[in-house]
């Protein structure tokens, strides 16, 4: 009996029926902590930005990704060196590294004569992927420095402007002051608080979710990477034994542009001139 009656009053909605309204918690705040309050407002519009927007992103990477995929499964990458360009950057992640490597081989592909060669070639596919694919982990990345911070320093922020609103509150109150007095100040100043929680809490989970999905992606991408490098060298390989390497008249004339002397000491790549 003791133990219903219990739960009645505690689901008795009479017990909030003397909790002030929002309204009367801002009044109480001073200048110093609606202040802080408005940063904090400000830093949470920022984070939802920023989260909503690297949800979109990363989503259309992936499916951009997978498209691709799909599209390579059918070509021959040899025959796509050939006629690699550079393309636009704003291109999927898979894309990106397959025209990069392209690039890289088709520019060696007429040196080809041994197996030592290829291996040379190999190389400079991988360091042409690895080269890219450190913009696209920045790409990856982007903003999750913003959003740790924003965990981190959100209820230190918070609890800023709580601290300095109660040492306002303390500094006016007279000798005489009672409890009835002082609680007002207080429940203002702990407003700033709570809004640094508000930012805090949620960005966090959303932090967790985004940064799980971003290493996720990261080892598809270098699965894909070392896919693709060994793609390069199978292909290779097989043209090689089977006498179809392109020849050099078969590659298309690159434009040159005039020559600038070299000072001395230049570094000069034989195998890009």
């Amino acid at each position: 009996m003791m133990r219903n009656q219990s739960m009645t009053t505690f689901f008795n909605l009479n017990l909030f029926a003397e909790v002030h309204s929002w309204v009367w918690y801002w009044q109480q705040c001073d200048g110093a902590t609606r202040f802080v309050v408005f940063i904090i407002s400000g830093l949470i519009a920022w984070a939802v930005y920023l989260i909503i927007n690297k949800f979109i992103a990363l989503k259309c990477y992936r499916r951009e990704n997978i498209a691709h995929e799909m599209r390579l499964r059918n070509k021959k990458l040899l025959e796509m060196s050939l006629s690699a360009e550079r393309k636009r950057r704003n291109v999927s992640p898979y894309e990106t590294l397959t025209n990069a490597a392209c690039i890289a081989c088709g520019k060696y592909l007429r040196n080809i004569k041994t197996e030592g060669d290829i291996d040379i070639c190999v190389r400079h596919i991988e360091n042409a992927i690895q080269r890219d694919m450190s913009h696209i982990m920045e790409n990856y990345e982007k903003h999750l420095i913003a959003l740790s911070s924003f965990v981190a320093g959100g209820p230190f922020l918070g609890l800023l402007g709580t601290v300095w609103g109660i040492i306002i509150t303390f500094g006016s109150l007279t000798e005489k002051a009672t409890i009835a007095q002082l609680a007002p100040g207080v429940a203002g100043a702990l407003i700033a608080t709570l809004t640094g929680l508000i930012l805090a809490i949620p960005t966090v989970f959303c932090y967790n979710g985004i940064l799980s999905r971003t290493k996720q992606m990261t080892v598809e991408i270098e699965a894909f990477a070392s896919l693709l490098t060994d793609s390069f060298e199978l292909e290779l390989n097989e043209a090689l034994r089977n006498g179809t390497l392109p020849q050099a008249d078969t590659v298309p004339a690159e434009k040159t542009s005039p020559r600038v002397p070299e000072a001395s000491g230049a570094i000069r790549n034989p195998y890009t001139e």
